[in-house]
């Protein structure tokens, strides 16, 4: 069995009045009365781990019914086999996201969402939008997902380099979320490669209001960093966001790997 902490953060930032972000970690969600509205740690071992970061879009009462909708919809696949079953979810997901719309005279709402699923030593992200996970192994920040952007479109078509992509007027632009009609668009998740989870692996999911104000450079030295666990590393994130101007509403999990029967000794 792999033994997993995690710890989740999020605030509202600087700027926003409200928050539109949703978290969902192994079946705890922020809407949960016994959540508090910061965060929490988690260090129960299970045969499953199941991670999302849902970013809302909408304003302000709209954005956070889209996400929350997004993150509550999660739960009921906890125990089942999120490869097999994340296109049903998507397709839910967005059908109830939908509905809203149509209930509150098709105004546009929607969310981006991030997951990370850990089972049977594997992990593997599924993202829509350009909510991220990363893995950080061996001092080195890889992100798995891949940002459904108008930037990222260019990058794909080799019309833009890589390291422009975060600089880019379109960089916020999506191509894809949950709240889109079918009738307009199918939604295809991103799936990353499956990854045997190593011990001392780190994994972080957030929304765009980390990784607009914290680089990849510090994310990684702070995720590096020896003093503690997840519960400091995910508040150094969020407070380092902050301090360099919160611009938006930012979350964090973050999810690091003590080991498996198979890789205690690597």
């Amino acid at each position: 069995m792999v033994i997993i902490n995690s710890s989740v953060l999020t605030d509202v930032g600087k700027v926003r009045d409200s928050n539109e972000d949703s978290y969902y970690s192994n079946g705890r969600f922020k809407e949960n009365s016994e959540v508090p509205d910061g965060g929490f740690d988690d260090t129960k071992r299970r045969e499953r781990y199941l991670y999302a970061v849902c970013d809302g879009m909408g304003g302000e009462k709209f954005g956070q019914l889209a996400s929350l909708i997004a993150v509550k919809t999660l739960a009921p696949y906890q125990t089942s086999n999120i490869k097999a079953t994340v296109k049903e979810y998507v397709q839910k997901a967005n059908a109830l996201i939908c509905a809203e719309m149509d209930k509150h005279g098709g105004v546009r709402i929607g969310t981006t969402l991030a997951i990370l699923s850990i089972q049977n030593g594997k992990a593997v992200s599924y993202n829509i939008g350009d909510s991220k996970v990363y893995l950080f192994r061996k001092n080195k920040l890889v992100m798995l997902s891949e940002d459904h952007t108008q930037a990222q479109r260019l990058v794909r078509m080799r019309l833009l380099k890589k390291e422009a992509a975060a600089g880019h007027k379109d960089r916020h632009k999506l191509t894809q979320h949950l709240g889109i009609y079918p009738s307009e668009m199918i939604i295809q998740p991103y799936v990353s490669k499956e990854i045997a989870v190593r011990k001392n692996d780190v994994y972080l999911l957030c929304s765009d209001g980390l990784t607009d104000m914290v680089g990849d450079k510090r994310i990684a030295e702070i995720l590096s960093s020896k003093e503690s666990g997840t519960a400091s590393a995910a508040d150094r994130l969020v407070k380092t966001a902050l301090e360099n101007g919160g611009k938006d509403n930012v979350t964090v999990i973050v999810a690091a790997c003590y080991g498996t029967e198979e890789t205690l000794n690597e």
